[in-house]
Protein backbone atom coordinates (compact mmCIF):
# COMPACT_ATOMS: atom_id res chain seq x y z
CA UNK A 1 0.00 0.00 0.00
CA UNK A 2 1.21 3.30 -0.90
CA UNK A 3 1.45 5.84 1.85
CA UNK A 4 0.25 9.51 1.38
CA UNK A 5 2.53 12.24 2.98
CA UNK A 6 1.19 15.93 3.40
CA UNK A 7 3.85 18.44 3.41
CA UNK A 8 4.03 20.84 6.80
CA UNK A 9 2.39 23.60 4.51
CA UNK A 10 -0.60 21.79 3.80
CA UNK A 11 -1.04 20.44 7.32
CA UNK A 12 -0.69 24.26 8.40
CA UNK A 13 -3.64 25.32 5.91
CA UNK A 14 -6.02 22.66 6.75
CA UNK A 15 -5.34 24.27 10.88
CA UNK A 16 -6.02 27.78 9.45
CA UNK A 17 -9.38 26.33 7.84
CA UNK A 18 -10.87 24.80 10.42
CA UNK A 19 -9.82 27.85 13.29
CA UNK A 20 -11.84 30.13 10.91
CA UNK A 21 -15.12 28.09 10.25
CA UNK A 22 -14.88 27.34 14.08
CA UNK A 23 -14.60 30.85 14.86
CA UNK A 24 -16.88 32.40 11.44
CA UNK A 25 -19.70 29.78 12.46
CA UNK A 26 -20.63 31.80 15.33
CA UNK A 27 -20.43 34.83 13.86
CA UNK A 28 -22.73 33.32 10.66
CA UNK A 29 -25.22 31.28 12.79
CA UNK A 30 -25.82 34.64 14.94
CA UNK A 31 -26.83 36.48 11.78
CA UNK A 32 -28.79 34.28 10.32
CA UNK A 33 -31.05 34.09 13.67
CA UNK A 34 -31.14 37.95 14.02
CA UNK A 35 -32.12 37.90 10.20
CA UNK A 36 -34.23 34.85 11.04
CA UNK A 37 -36.32 36.98 14.02
CA UNK A 38 -36.40 40.22 12.31
CA UNK A 39 -38.10 38.93 9.19
CA UNK A 40 -40.65 37.49 12.09
CA UNK A 41 -40.83 40.78 13.67
CA UNK A 42 -42.09 42.34 10.58
CA UNK A 43 -44.00 39.50 9.48
CA UNK A 44 -46.02 39.86 12.78
CA UNK A 45 -46.52 43.35 12.17
CA UNK A 46 -47.48 42.94 8.69
CA UNK A 47 -49.80 40.35 9.84
CA UNK A 48 -51.16 42.30 12.46
CA UNK A 49 -52.22 45.23 10.17
CA UNK A 50 -53.48 43.04 7.55
CA UNK A 51 -55.59 40.80 10.15
CA UNK A 52 -56.64 44.23 11.82
CA UNK A 53 -57.90 45.49 8.59
CA UNK A 54 -59.85 42.29 7.26
CA UNK A 55 -61.85 42.24 10.69
CA UNK A 56 -62.57 46.31 10.96
CA UNK A 57 -63.75 45.51 6.92
CA UNK A 58 -65.62 42.83 7.88
CA UNK A 59 -67.62 44.73 10.24
CA UNK A 60 -68.29 47.56 7.85
CA UNK A 61 -69.33 44.94 5.99
CA UNK A 62 -72.44 43.96 7.99
CA UNK A 63 -74.42 47.16 7.61
CA UNK A 64 -77.85 46.75 7.81
CA UNK A 65 -79.25 45.46 4.73
CA UNK A 66 -82.39 46.63 5.07
CA UNK A 67 -81.67 50.29 5.87
CA UNK A 68 -79.55 50.33 2.54
CA UNK A 69 -82.04 49.09 0.26
CA UNK A 70 -84.20 51.48 1.68
CA UNK A 71 -82.40 54.46 2.17
CA UNK A 72 -79.01 54.28 0.89
CA UNK A 73 -77.54 54.61 4.15
CA UNK A 74 -74.36 52.72 5.63
CA UNK A 75 -75.10 52.29 9.00
CA UNK A 76 -73.78 48.30 11.60
CA UNK A 77 -76.74 47.76 13.28
CA UNK A 78 -75.30 46.75 17.20
CA UNK A 79 -77.99 44.72 17.28
CA UNK A 80 -77.32 42.33 14.54
CA UNK A 81 -80.72 41.29 14.68
CA UNK A 82 -81.23 40.99 18.19
CA UNK A 83 -83.26 42.32 20.96
CA UNK A 84 -79.98 43.87 22.65
CA UNK A 85 -78.48 46.41 21.23
CA UNK A 86 -74.91 47.07 21.99
CA UNK A 87 -71.46 48.07 20.71
CA UNK A 88 -70.16 45.00 22.84
CA UNK A 89 -71.91 43.00 19.98
CA UNK A 90 -68.95 44.99 17.83
CA UNK A 91 -66.26 44.30 20.39
CA UNK A 92 -66.91 40.75 20.35
CA UNK A 93 -67.32 40.36 16.63
CA UNK A 94 -63.74 42.59 15.99
CA UNK A 95 -62.29 39.95 18.09
CA UNK A 96 -63.28 36.78 16.95
CA UNK A 97 -62.86 37.94 12.70
CA UNK A 98 -59.08 38.93 14.39
CA UNK A 99 -58.77 35.60 16.26
CA UNK A 100 -59.74 33.11 13.29
CA UNK A 101 -57.62 35.07 11.00
CA UNK A 102 -54.22 34.51 13.61
CA UNK A 103 -54.78 30.88 13.90
CA UNK A 104 -52.44 28.61 12.24
CA UNK A 105 -52.73 25.62 10.29
CA UNK A 106 -52.77 22.32 12.21
CA UNK A 107 -48.90 20.77 11.75
CA UNK A 108 -48.25 17.12 11.60
CA UNK A 109 -48.32 16.90 15.59
CA UNK A 110 -52.01 18.52 15.65
CA UNK A 111 -51.08 21.78 17.35
CA UNK A 112 -51.45 25.18 15.30
CA UNK A 113 -48.27 27.21 15.13
CA UNK A 114 -46.87 29.42 12.68
CA UNK A 115 -44.14 32.07 12.03
CA UNK A 116 -45.90 34.26 14.37
CA UNK A 117 -48.31 32.52 16.76
CA UNK A 118 -50.06 35.49 17.36
CA UNK A 119 -53.37 36.04 19.24
CA UNK A 120 -55.28 38.66 20.88
CA UNK A 121 -54.91 39.10 24.30
CA UNK A 122 -57.19 42.14 24.57
CA UNK A 123 -59.51 44.60 22.27
CA UNK A 124 -61.21 47.84 22.95
CA UNK A 125 -63.58 49.58 21.28
CA UNK A 126 -62.11 52.91 22.75
CA UNK A 127 -64.42 55.26 20.06
CA UNK A 128 -67.93 55.44 18.66
CA UNK A 129 -70.04 57.37 16.20
CA UNK A 130 -73.65 56.72 16.26
CA UNK A 131 -76.30 57.53 13.76
CA UNK A 132 -77.51 60.10 16.08
CA UNK A 133 -74.51 61.72 17.54
CA UNK A 134 -74.07 65.66 17.55
CA UNK A 135 -77.19 66.69 15.99
CA UNK A 136 -77.36 63.25 13.48
CA UNK A 137 -74.10 64.40 11.43
CA UNK A 138 -73.08 61.30 10.61
CA UNK A 139 -76.76 61.10 9.16
CA UNK A 140 -76.09 63.98 7.37
CA UNK A 141 -73.02 63.28 6.10
CA UNK A 142 -74.26 60.39 4.63
CA UNK A 143 -77.06 62.21 2.86
CA UNK A 144 -74.45 64.37 1.18
CA UNK A 145 -72.84 61.84 0.05
CA UNK A 146 -75.70 59.88 -1.25
CA UNK A 147 -77.37 63.28 -2.98
CA UNK A 148 -73.82 64.73 -3.92
CA UNK A 149 -74.46 62.32 -7.25
CA UNK A 150 -77.68 64.34 -8.19
CA UNK A 151 -77.99 66.96 -10.56
CA UNK A 152 -79.93 69.18 -7.97
CA UNK A 153 -78.77 72.79 -8.52
CA UNK A 154 -81.16 74.00 -11.23
CA UNK A 155 -83.53 72.60 -8.29
CA UNK A 156 -82.30 74.14 -5.44
CA UNK A 157 -82.19 77.17 -7.59
CA UNK A 158 -85.62 77.39 -8.30
CA UNK A 159 -86.66 75.99 -4.71
CA UNK A 160 -84.96 79.23 -3.18
CA UNK A 161 -86.89 81.66 -5.78
CA UNK A 162 -89.98 80.09 -4.80
CA UNK A 163 -89.14 80.53 -1.11
CA UNK A 164 -88.05 83.57 -1.72
CA UNK A 165 -91.01 84.74 -2.85
CA UNK A 166 -93.68 82.81 -0.52
CA UNK A 167 -91.21 84.43 2.47
CA UNK A 168 -91.81 87.77 0.88
CA UNK A 169 -95.72 88.23 2.32
CA UNK A 170 -97.36 87.85 5.76
CA UNK A 171 -99.45 84.84 5.40
CA UNK A 172 -100.45 85.69 9.57
CA UNK A 173 -104.08 84.27 9.15
CA UNK A 174 -103.96 84.91 13.32
CA UNK A 175 -104.84 88.92 12.60
CA UNK A 176 -107.43 88.24 10.22
CA UNK A 177 -108.79 85.59 12.32
CA UNK A 178 -108.77 88.64 15.03
CA UNK A 179 -110.65 91.04 12.81
CA UNK A 180 -113.28 88.43 11.63
CA UNK A 181 -113.89 87.80 14.96
CA UNK A 182 -114.27 91.57 15.89
CA UNK A 183 -116.42 91.79 13.18
CA UNK A 184 -118.70 88.70 13.97
CA UNK A 185 -118.71 89.89 17.68
CA UNK A 186 -120.21 93.50 16.39
CA UNK A 187 -122.94 92.02 14.11
CA UNK A 188 -123.96 89.40 16.99
CA UNK A 189 -124.84 92.29 19.16
CA UNK A 190 -126.03 94.85 16.07
CA UNK A 191 -128.80 92.40 15.10
CA UNK A 192 -129.82 89.90 18.01
CA UNK A 193 -133.61 90.75 18.98
CA UNK A 194 -134.43 93.39 21.80
CA UNK A 195 -135.22 91.40 25.08
CA UNK A 196 -138.61 92.68 26.50
CA UNK A 197 -137.93 91.76 30.38
CA UNK A 198 -141.52 92.96 31.29
CA UNK A 199 -143.48 90.27 28.89
CA UNK A 200 -145.55 87.54 29.92
CA UNK A 201 -147.54 86.82 26.72
CA UNK A 202 -147.06 82.73 26.15
CA UNK A 203 -148.66 83.41 22.86
CA UNK A 204 -146.57 86.31 22.22
CA UNK A 205 -143.24 84.82 22.66
CA UNK A 206 -144.02 81.67 20.83
CA UNK A 207 -144.27 83.97 18.20
CA UNK A 208 -141.24 85.79 18.29
CA UNK A 209 -139.07 82.88 18.88
CA UNK A 210 -140.72 81.80 15.67
CA UNK A 211 -139.37 84.95 13.68
CA UNK A 212 -135.89 84.22 12.04
CA UNK A 213 -134.45 87.91 11.67
CA UNK A 214 -131.46 88.28 9.04
CA UNK A 215 -128.27 88.46 11.06
CA UNK A 216 -124.64 87.88 9.66
CA UNK A 217 -124.57 86.67 5.88
CA UNK A 218 -121.59 84.29 6.14
CA UNK A 219 -122.99 82.69 9.26
CA UNK A 220 -123.30 79.57 7.08
CA UNK A 221 -119.52 79.60 6.15
CA UNK A 222 -119.04 80.22 9.98
CA UNK A 223 -121.13 76.48 10.50
CA UNK A 224 -119.18 74.87 7.84
CA UNK A 225 -115.97 75.98 9.66
CA UNK A 226 -117.07 74.15 12.97
CA UNK A 227 -117.32 70.89 10.52
CA UNK A 228 -113.66 68.49 10.60
CA UNK A 229 -111.34 70.01 7.98
CA UNK A 230 -110.99 66.31 6.12
CA UNK A 231 -114.36 66.49 6.04
CA UNK A 232 -114.80 69.87 4.42
CA UNK A 233 -112.10 69.00 2.14
CA UNK A 234 -112.73 65.49 0.87
CA UNK A 235 -116.46 65.25 1.95
CA UNK A 236 -115.39 61.50 3.27
CA UNK A 237 -112.18 60.45 4.75
CA UNK A 238 -112.56 56.57 3.56
CA UNK A 239 -109.47 57.18 1.09
CA UNK A 240 -107.44 58.46 4.09
CA UNK A 241 -104.49 56.03 5.54
CA UNK A 242 -105.55 54.79 8.87
CA UNK A 243 -102.53 53.72 9.54
CA UNK A 244 -101.07 54.42 13.14
CA UNK A 245 -97.73 53.89 15.17
CA UNK A 246 -96.90 54.32 18.73
CA UNK A 247 -94.35 56.75 18.59
CA UNK A 248 -93.45 55.93 22.14
CA UNK A 249 -90.76 53.50 21.26
CA UNK A 250 -88.95 56.36 18.52
CA UNK A 251 -85.93 57.90 18.72
CA UNK A 252 -87.41 61.05 19.17
CA UNK A 253 -89.66 60.38 21.79
CA UNK A 254 -87.18 58.15 23.82
CA UNK A 255 -83.67 58.66 25.40
CA UNK A 256 -81.40 58.64 22.60
CA UNK A 257 -77.89 56.75 23.24
CA UNK A 258 -74.93 58.70 21.91
CA UNK A 259 -71.76 57.16 21.30
CA UNK A 260 -68.35 59.28 22.03
CA UNK A 261 -68.97 61.56 19.08
CA UNK A 262 -65.46 60.06 17.14
CA UNK A 263 -64.41 62.17 13.99
CA UNK A 264 -62.51 59.98 12.09
CA UNK A 265 -61.03 61.01 8.91
CA UNK A 266 -63.09 61.65 5.73
CA UNK A 267 -61.35 60.79 3.17
CA UNK A 268 -64.26 62.43 0.62
CA UNK A 269 -64.87 65.19 3.11
CA UNK A 270 -68.49 65.50 3.15
CA UNK A 271 -70.45 68.03 4.65
CA UNK A 272 -73.77 68.12 6.40
CA UNK A 273 -76.38 67.87 4.93
CA UNK A 274 -78.35 71.36 4.74
CA UNK A 275 -81.66 72.27 4.94
CA UNK A 276 -81.89 72.11 0.75
CA UNK A 277 -80.52 69.26 0.33
CA UNK A 278 -82.16 67.45 3.85
CA UNK A 279 -85.11 67.93 2.30
CA UNK A 280 -84.97 66.60 -1.03
CA UNK A 281 -83.60 63.70 -0.04
CA UNK A 282 -86.67 63.13 2.15
CA UNK A 283 -88.76 64.08 -0.51
CA UNK A 284 -87.26 61.25 -2.63
CA UNK A 285 -86.93 58.57 0.14
CA UNK A 286 -90.34 59.23 1.73
CA UNK A 287 -93.86 58.73 1.36
CA UNK A 288 -96.22 61.96 1.29
CA UNK A 289 -100.44 62.56 0.67
CA UNK A 290 -99.48 62.69 -2.92
CA UNK A 291 -97.29 60.13 -3.69
CA UNK A 292 -97.20 57.03 -1.14
CA UNK A 293 -96.68 53.96 -3.82
CA UNK A 294 -94.19 52.45 -0.70
CA UNK A 295 -95.29 49.74 1.34
CA UNK A 296 -94.67 52.00 4.56
CA UNK A 297 -95.86 51.45 7.78
CA UNK A 298 -97.02 55.24 7.73
CA UNK A 299 -98.06 56.52 4.26
CA UNK A 300 -97.85 60.16 4.93
CA UNK A 301 -94.39 60.13 6.33
CA UNK A 302 -93.18 63.87 5.43
CA UNK A 303 -96.04 64.53 6.70
CA UNK A 304 -95.14 62.98 10.19
CA UNK A 305 -91.24 64.83 10.04
CA UNK A 306 -93.47 68.11 10.02
CA UNK A 307 -96.14 67.38 12.73
CA UNK A 308 -94.96 64.06 14.37
CA UNK A 309 -98.44 62.94 15.04
CA UNK A 310 -98.79 59.06 15.65
CA UNK A 311 -101.26 58.70 12.89
CA UNK A 312 -101.61 59.20 9.11
CA UNK A 313 -104.91 60.98 9.74
CA UNK A 314 -103.39 63.35 11.94
CA UNK A 315 -100.90 64.49 9.80
CA UNK A 316 -102.84 65.05 7.63
CA UNK A 317 -105.47 67.11 9.33
CA UNK A 318 -102.51 69.35 10.40
CA UNK A 319 -100.96 69.69 6.87
CA UNK A 320 -103.90 70.60 5.97
CA UNK A 321 -104.49 72.92 8.74
CA UNK A 322 -101.65 74.33 7.95
CA UNK A 323 -102.40 74.99 4.06
CA UNK A 324 -105.33 76.78 5.47
CA UNK A 325 -103.47 79.10 7.51
CA UNK A 326 -101.61 80.08 4.20
CA UNK A 327 -104.51 80.02 1.68
CA UNK A 328 -107.15 81.65 3.96
CA UNK A 329 -104.18 84.71 4.66
CA UNK A 330 -103.61 84.99 1.28
CA UNK A 331 -106.88 85.00 -0.07
CA UNK A 332 -108.00 87.31 2.57
CA UNK A 333 -104.99 90.03 1.19
CA UNK A 334 -106.21 89.74 -2.47
CA UNK A 335 -110.22 89.88 -1.75
CA UNK A 336 -109.89 93.03 0.66
CA UNK A 337 -107.58 94.65 -1.87
CA UNK A 338 -109.68 93.72 -5.05
CA UNK A 339 -112.08 96.91 -5.41
CA UNK A 340 -114.38 94.80 -7.92
CA UNK A 341 -115.43 92.20 -5.78
CA UNK A 342 -115.14 94.55 -2.37
CA UNK A 343 -117.55 96.62 -5.04
CA UNK A 344 -119.65 93.18 -5.47
CA UNK A 345 -119.74 92.64 -1.68
CA UNK A 346 -120.68 95.98 -0.78
CA UNK A 347 -124.10 95.71 -2.73
CA UNK A 348 -125.06 92.54 -1.49
CA UNK A 349 -124.23 94.12 2.22
CA UNK A 350 -126.07 97.02 1.13
CA UNK A 351 -129.59 95.14 0.68
CA UNK A 352 -129.23 93.51 3.49
CA UNK A 353 -129.40 96.43 5.28
CA UNK A 354 -131.93 97.96 3.42
CA UNK A 355 -133.28 94.79 4.75
CA UNK A 356 -132.92 94.97 8.07
CA UNK A 357 -133.56 98.99 8.01
CA UNK A 358 -130.07 99.74 9.65
CA UNK A 359 -127.60 101.18 6.67
CA UNK A 360 -125.28 101.64 9.13
CA UNK A 361 -124.50 97.88 8.97
CA UNK A 362 -123.56 97.43 5.52
CA UNK A 363 -119.66 98.11 6.40
CA UNK A 364 -119.76 95.31 8.70
CA UNK A 365 -121.89 93.03 6.81
CA UNK A 366 -119.75 93.33 3.50
CA UNK A 367 -116.64 92.75 5.78
CA UNK A 368 -118.36 89.52 7.05
CA UNK A 369 -119.18 88.45 3.36
CA UNK A 370 -115.19 88.72 2.55
CA UNK A 371 -114.51 86.61 5.13
CA UNK A 372 -116.96 84.08 4.40
CA UNK A 373 -115.93 84.46 0.69
CA UNK A 374 -112.07 84.19 1.45
CA UNK A 375 -112.52 80.86 3.68
CA UNK A 376 -114.75 79.63 0.53
CA UNK A 377 -112.16 79.88 -1.65
CA UNK A 378 -109.52 78.74 0.58
CA UNK A 379 -111.24 75.44 0.69
CA UNK A 380 -111.28 75.16 -3.11
CA UNK A 381 -107.61 76.36 -2.72
CA UNK A 382 -107.20 72.90 -0.38
CA UNK A 383 -109.23 70.88 -2.88
CA UNK A 384 -107.00 71.41 -5.91
CA UNK A 385 -104.16 71.05 -4.02
CA UNK A 386 -104.80 67.67 -2.64
CA UNK A 387 -106.58 66.59 -5.74
CA UNK A 388 -103.06 67.29 -7.58
CA UNK A 389 -103.59 70.56 -8.99
CA UNK A 390 -101.68 73.77 -8.64
CA UNK A 391 -102.81 76.96 -6.84
CA UNK A 392 -100.72 80.44 -7.40
CA UNK A 393 -99.44 82.36 -4.18
CA UNK A 394 -101.65 85.03 -4.78
CA UNK A 395 -104.51 84.97 -6.73
CA UNK A 396 -106.01 87.65 -9.35
CA UNK A 397 -109.23 87.85 -10.85
CA UNK A 398 -108.34 85.37 -13.29
CA UNK A 399 -107.02 82.99 -11.34
CA UNK A 400 -110.21 83.41 -8.49
CA UNK A 401 -112.62 80.65 -8.46
CA UNK A 402 -115.23 80.55 -6.46
CA UNK A 403 -118.89 82.51 -7.04
CA UNK A 404 -119.67 85.11 -3.72
CA UNK A 405 -123.17 83.28 -4.00
CA UNK A 406 -121.63 80.13 -2.69
CA UNK A 407 -121.19 81.19 0.55
CA UNK A 408 -124.53 79.97 1.26
CA UNK A 409 -124.58 77.15 0.35
CA UNK A 410 -120.61 76.38 1.14
CA UNK A 411 -121.20 72.61 0.98
CA UNK A 412 -122.05 72.26 -2.33
CA UNK A 413 -120.09 75.29 -3.64
CA UNK A 414 -116.49 73.52 -4.49
CA UNK A 415 -115.72 70.84 -6.30
CA UNK A 416 -111.60 69.64 -6.68
CA UNK A 417 -109.36 70.33 -9.80
CA UNK A 418 -106.34 69.38 -11.08
CA UNK A 419 -104.15 71.32 -13.13
CA UNK A 420 -103.83 74.49 -13.37
CA UNK A 421 -100.63 77.23 -12.64
CA UNK A 422 -98.64 77.99 -9.18
CA UNK A 423 -97.57 75.50 -6.36
CA UNK A 424 -98.33 72.12 -6.11
CA UNK A 425 -99.12 70.39 -2.83
CA UNK A 426 -95.09 68.92 -2.94
CA UNK A 427 -94.16 72.47 -3.32
CA UNK A 428 -95.86 73.08 -0.33
CA UNK A 429 -94.53 70.51 1.66
CA UNK A 430 -91.12 71.45 0.81
CA UNK A 431 -91.60 74.91 1.58
CA UNK A 432 -92.94 73.77 5.30
CA UNK A 433 -89.94 71.05 5.49
CA UNK A 434 -87.71 74.30 4.78
CA UNK A 435 -89.40 76.29 7.81
CA UNK A 436 -89.01 73.43 10.38
CA UNK A 437 -86.09 73.55 12.58
CA UNK A 438 -83.25 71.02 11.70
CA UNK A 439 -83.29 69.29 14.86
CA UNK A 440 -86.64 67.88 14.74
CA UNK A 441 -86.79 67.01 11.31
CA UNK A 442 -83.45 64.83 11.98
CA UNK A 443 -85.13 62.98 14.99
CA UNK A 444 -88.54 62.27 12.69
CA UNK A 445 -86.79 60.97 9.90
CA UNK A 446 -85.07 58.84 11.68
CA UNK A 447 -88.34 57.81 13.47
CA UNK A 448 -89.43 56.80 9.79
CA UNK A 449 -86.11 54.63 9.52
CA UNK A 450 -86.95 52.92 12.45
CA UNK A 451 -90.77 52.38 11.41
CA UNK A 452 -89.71 50.94 7.97
CA UNK A 453 -86.66 48.82 9.12
CA UNK A 454 -88.40 47.21 11.78
CA UNK A 455 -91.11 45.64 9.40
CA UNK A 456 -88.11 43.49 7.74
CA UNK A 457 -87.66 40.45 9.52
CA UNK A 458 -85.03 39.86 12.06
CA UNK A 459 -85.42 43.71 12.42
CA UNK A 460 -87.90 44.40 15.11
CA UNK A 461 -86.09 45.83 17.33
CA UNK A 462 -84.01 48.07 15.07
CA UNK A 463 -82.84 51.76 16.62
CA UNK A 464 -81.22 53.92 14.59
CA UNK A 465 -79.55 55.71 17.74
CA UNK A 466 -77.54 52.37 18.20
CA UNK A 467 -76.35 52.26 14.24
CA UNK A 468 -72.54 53.12 13.78
CA UNK A 469 -70.85 54.60 10.94
CA UNK A 470 -67.17 54.51 12.48
CA UNK A 471 -65.34 53.52 15.75
CA UNK A 472 -61.86 53.11 16.74
CA UNK A 473 -60.19 49.97 18.48
CA UNK A 474 -57.30 49.25 20.07
CA UNK A 475 -55.68 45.94 20.21
CA UNK A 476 -53.19 44.27 22.30
CA UNK A 477 -51.67 41.23 20.21
CA UNK A 478 -49.38 38.61 21.84
CA UNK A 479 -47.14 36.29 20.41
CA UNK A 480 -45.89 33.40 21.76
CA UNK A 481 -42.54 34.15 20.33
CA UNK A 482 -42.55 36.44 23.60
CA UNK A 483 -43.64 39.52 21.63
CA UNK A 484 -46.25 42.06 22.41
CA UNK A 485 -47.94 44.62 19.83
CA UNK A 486 -50.60 47.75 20.40
CA UNK A 487 -52.18 48.71 17.30
CA UNK A 488 -55.01 50.85 16.91
CA UNK A 489 -57.65 51.91 13.87
CA UNK A 490 -60.08 54.41 13.41
CA UNK A 491 -62.47 53.75 10.30
CA UNK A 492 -65.78 54.96 8.73
CA UNK A 493 -67.68 54.29 5.67
CA UNK A 494 -66.22 57.86 4.04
Amino acid sequence: MKRIRYSEAENRTGGYLTVFLGLALPVILSLFFVLIEGARMNAIRMQIECVTDAAVNSVLAEFNRELYAQYDLFFVDTSYGTQNADEENTRRRLQEYMEKNFRGELSLFGSRRDFTNLSVSSLEITGTRFAADEDAGALREQITAYMSAEPIGELAAGFLQMFDTFNGFDFDVSEWHRKKEENDEFLANATAPPKDAGHTDGEEDEEEEEEVPVGNPGDKVNEYRLAPLLYQIFGSTSNVSEAYVDTGTLLSNRGIHAGSALDPENSHHYQRADALLFDQYVMEKCGNYRHNEKKNLLKYQAEYILFGDGSDKGNLEKMAAALLAVREAANCIYLFGDAGKGELARMIAAVIATVLLNPELTEAFKIAILFAWAYLESIQDLKDLFAGGRVPLMKDDSTWKTSIWGILTPAAATTPRTGGKGLSYENYLRIFLYMKGGSIKNERLMDVMEMDVRQASGNNAFRMDYCLDAFELAAQVRSSFGYSYEIRRAVTYN
